[in-house]
């Protein structure tokens, strides 16, 4: 959550970032009520060690996944001084 918060903020333009962060923070706990619809009647319906594993398998994929996309691995914080996309310069202090 600190490196997507950091890179948002130092890669979108200042005129956008409101609107970012407030799509980015929405859409961030929405899937939760449904996570706790669904895991009622899946544990039921299953076993619960079942539904748990399911659920386990389901966040480690969506933390892995993207990592397969190139333009998400090579994603990194700019060193202080230097010009990001939009040609804002950065102040952030990380290295690669």
């Amino acid at each position: 959550m600190t490196v997507w918060a950091s890179l948002v903020q130092e890669r979108i333009p200042a005129d956008r970032l409101g609107r970012i962060l407030s799509c980015s923070t929405l859409g961030q706990p929405l899937p939760v009520p449904f996570g706790y619809l669904l895991a009622g009647p899946a544990s039921h319906l299953f076993e619960l060690r079942t539904t748990l594993a399911t659920g386990a398998l389901i966040i480690m994929a969506a933390a892995i996944v993207p990592l397969a996309i190139a333009q998400v691995r090579g994603l990194c914080l700019a060193l202080e001084g230097t010009k990001v996309a939009d040609g804002s310069v950065s102040m952030a202090r990380a290295e690669r």
